[in-house]
């Protein structure tokens, strides 16, 4: 309302010229190096290793945290798609998407705007999101852990204090193990929330349409916030994980004076 007051326009010439930015947005963002959505290289994966063992002694080769959230989505008329975006467990129309955070504050792989009645651990096998660095990455309980992509992924449980092992040395490890997987899970939490809380338009409900709209919001949100990541740096996850990426530019200049 307030923008078309401001720049005396209808509703409907509004909603034409605010899609228009949204494309030029996704098509500028998409290719800067700052924003896009990329894999690690070697050197990224092993700097992200290394970060996450300086804070969790007891992970050895993790990168990154894994994890879904349902954004809601208006009811189609077509009682085939209906069922689609339904999810029995919450009763509700949502469309899917499952994130992979890196230590420094950024999406490094995602696959969104999946049917809600899709779980979490079939869309990132849909996705290939999980042999893709050679490390491993921490999920949730709703990750399958079984079969080839096992190795890639490590589940805390719901019991940390219960070990499967028989040797007291190797209980121990394996109890600190699921108690710092238990930890960094709280990364992709501090994700989601900057996901959620950078765009709080994302709580209301989507409009279901079959134009692409969803998915171009979707990822125009993803591109954005890798790019306040990287350049604004105010991410939970990287400043707990990756301070030394947030240094301050007086100091850093004032340390270049000095040493010239």
């Amino acid at each position: 309302m307030s923008l078309q007051l401001i720049f005396g326009m209808s509703m409907s010439n509004l909603r034409m010229y605010l899609k228009f930015g949204q494309k030029i947005i996704v098509q500028i963002l998409k290719h800067d190096p700052a924003a896009k959505i990329q894999l690690p290289t070697p050197e990224e994966v092993s700097e992200f290793t290394a970060a996450v063992h300086s804070k969790h002694p007891a992970l050895t080769n993790v990168w990154a945290t894994m994890d879904g959230v349902k954004l809601l989505l208006q009811q189609s008329g077509n009682d085939l798609i209906q069922n689609q975006f339904y999810n029995g467990w919450t009763h509700d129309h949502y469309v899917s998407n499952v994130f992979c955070f890196a230590p420094d504050g950024t999406v490094r792989i995602a696959f969104f705007n999946v049917p809600g009645c899709v779980h979490d651990s079939q869309i990132a096998d849909w996705g290939n999101m999980f042999e893709v660095t050679g490390a491993r990455c921490t999920v949730d309980s709703a990750f399958c852990t079984s079969g080839g992509n096992g190795r890639f992924l490590l589940k805390p449980s719901q019991d940390d204090t219960v070990s499967h092992r028989t040797n007291r040395s190797e209980q121990c490890d394996e109890i600190a193990v699921l108690r710092a997987a238990t930890s960094m899970r709280q990364a992709s939490e501090w994700g989601m929330r900057a996901f959620q809380s950078s765009f709080p338009r994302l709580k209301d409900r989507f409009v279901y349409e079959e134009r692409g709209d969803r998915r171009r919001v979707i990822k125009m949100c993803v591109l954005l916030l890798n790019f306040r990541a990287n350049k604004v740096g105010i991410n939970q996850i990287r400043n707990y994980y990756m301070p030394h990426l947030n240094q301050d530019a007086n100091v850093f200049m004032h340390q270049q004076y000095d040493n010239n």
